[in-house]
Order: C-alpha cells, then structure tokens, then sequence
C-alpha cells in the first residue's frame, strides 16, 4: 500500500512539473510574440496610444478548463475612432481586428466567472466580430483591473464605468457574500473552540475522512449561489473554499459530538501496554491507542501491564478516548514529578 502511495505521490509532482513547464512556455511564446509585434508596428504608430495586452477570442474565453486565462498577447492601438487589436495566440495563429470606438461596442466585464481566470475583462466589438482583451499585467487581479479600467477610460472618457471596474468588490455590501463570511466565522469559532476545550480524542481517524470530504463538498455548492448573486468570481471561489474548509472541519466536530451523546457514555475498556506509550485493547473491536504526549507516564509501567481506558463509542462508527480521567491521573502524575525532582535542589539550597 505504501508503495502504491509513494508511487501515486511521485505521478502527481511529475504531472505538476509538466503543467509548469507547459504554462511556462506558453507565457514564453506569446510574450515573445508580442515583443515581435511591437517591433513591426512600432514605426506605425506614430501618435497612437497603445497598450499591451492579453486576448482571446470570445469561444476560447468561455472555456473554464484551459492552461491559460487568455490566448494570446498583443497590442491595442486606439486609432481615434476605431481599435486596432493585433495578436498572436499560443499555437503561433496571428489575430487582427479592427473594431469601433463606440459605448455599445467596448464593455467591462470585469472578473465574471471562472473563465476569466482572476482578470478583468473588455468586450470589444459586437457579437458577431467580438474579441476579448485585458491589460497585461501578469496574473494580479487588483492590477489587471486597474490597468483595464485605464484602458476603459482611455478608450471612452466620457463613458461612466461600472461599479466593478471603479473599486474592489466589497464583501460586507453584498447579502450573499456577507452571509458565507458570517457562516464561516461562526463554523471556524465553533470548531476551534471545541479543539481547545473538548478532553474527547478521536481515534482511528481514518473513519472520519469521508464525513470530511462530502461536507466539505457542500461548501463547494456555495459557489452557483453566490455567482447568481453577483459575486465576481475570484471572492466567490475563495469564500466558497473557505466555507467548505470550515464545514469539513466544523462539521465533522459536529460528529463526533453528536456520536458521544448518542452513546450514552464512556465504557471502560481493557488495554494491555506494548511499550512506549502504545496500547491494543484485549477484546476486538477498538483501535489501538498511542500516547506519545504523556509517554513518560507510561514508561513507569512494565509491557505487558493491563490498564483501563475510557472508550465512546457511538452508533456513527466513530471511537474516541474520552481522557478526562486520565489527564486528571498523568496531570497529578507529573506535578508530583516535578516537585520530587526540585526537592533535593531546593535542600542543597538550604
């Protein structure tokens, strides 16, 4: 099994290392593309302004599972009344578009959805002949927004740009984004005021996992509610994964307290002390029990000793070490400890 493991870890850093080479050369390519382009129109421009910038034709920007947010890089050339975009995408096809400066024909559409990759966005042109464009920045949403924004503004200064393109989005103005925020603080408080002060120890983890793992999933279904409410993309793909973080391990918490009263109570169950802090009960059934944290208390026992070990164990599946007892026994265990080890100091002292 650990070999499998193993073998399973050593694709997936293989695959992660293809992907950042096969990104890197991308960006590589089209950059020098655009270099190359800037060098053919560079006598052209004369009084032009121009920006750099990244684009993709509008089939390519819907596409959510792409390598890149964009497909190529070129230049916007702002020829008085018409945009000159001139490109050259990732497989080395140049792009030329000439297109109307005009309120209906250059729209923001900001950071929409997870096709934007976590860009802002212009629309130019109509549906018909339409091709997407956002300043080059490199992948930094609050620059790529600002720059896109000043192309906006450059484009049609007379034009009112929309709230998106102004500022940031706020999450605290937005019922759907606050009420997540709000949920996930609630559910990260709950969980980690139970870590601190529950004396309940899980065992055998591995059986929680799944719960984990589909309640983390329900956070993920955040994401459609908080889109249809006009949350860009970026927020709501990161307060989604919060959520979900949370309710992985909030609710799972939720579990193991839920099992421990429906149990009704710790059962006292048999263990026998293979050494070193590791115990496996006599009957079958619990899992073994490891207590590294206090093993110096368990070093004054001889292997092989029995000892009694307070089990809950629930109709959910789940076993835990209720350790009341047995912190209030090691806790007084070691402070006796301590003051017979500083005794014969403190006679010498005298």
């Amino acid at each position: 099994m650990s070999q499998v493991f193993t073998g399973l870890q050593l694709a997936l850093v293989g695959a992660l290392a293809l992907l950042m080479v096969s990104l890197w050369r991308h960006q590589r390519r089209t950059k020098r593309g655009q270099d190359e382009l800037l060098k053919v129109w560079a006598p052209r421009l004369g009084s032009h302004r121009w920006f750099r910038v990244n684009v993709s034709r509008p089939a390519a920007y819907a596409r959510i599972l792409k390598l890149q947010p964009f497909e190529g890089k070129g230049l916007l050339i702002d020829e008085g009344k018409q945009v000159r975009v001139v490109a050259v995408l990732g497989n080395g096809e140049r792009l030329e578009r000439t297109l109307p400066v005009a309120a209906d024909a250059i729209r923001w559409v900001g950071n929409a959805s997870l096709s934007s990759g976590n860009l802002h966005w212009l629309a130019l042109g109509y549906v018909d002949d339409s091709v997407m464009v956002c300043a080059d920045t490199g992948m930094n949403a609050l620059l790529s927004r600002e720059a896109t924004s000043d192309i906006l503004r450059a484009l049609l200064p007379g034009q009112p740009l929309a709230a998106g393109a102004l500022q940031e989005f706020a999450l605290e103005k937005n019922r759907a984004s606050l009420a997540v925020a709000v949920l996930f603080v609630g559910v990260l408080c709950l969980t980690l005021g139970d870590m601190a002060f529950s004396e309940h120890e899980l065992l055998a983890p591995r059986s929680l996992y799944i719960y984990t793992a589909l309640l983390g999933m329900v956070g993920l279904l955040a994401y459609p509610a908080l889109h249809r409410s006009r949350v860009p993309a970026r927020e709501a793909m990161v307060l989604s994964g919060l959520l979900a973080v949370a309710l992985g391990g909030g609710l799972t918490r939720g579990a193991l307290r839920l099992d421990q009263w429906l149990a009704g109570g710790a059962v006292a169950t048999a263990y026998k002390l293979e050494g070193r802090a590791h115990l496996t009960p006599l009957q079958p059934g619990p899992p073994v029990v490891t207590l590294r944290q206090v093993h110096e208390y368990w070093d004054q026992f001889d292997p092989g000793t029995v000892h009694q070990l307070d089990i809950v164990h629930g109709p959910l599946g789940l076993w835990q070490l209720d350790r009341r007892q047995l912190n209030a026994v090691t806790r007084d265990w070691y402070q006796r400890s301590e003051g017979a080890a500083s005794a014969p100091a403190g006679a010498a002292a005298q």
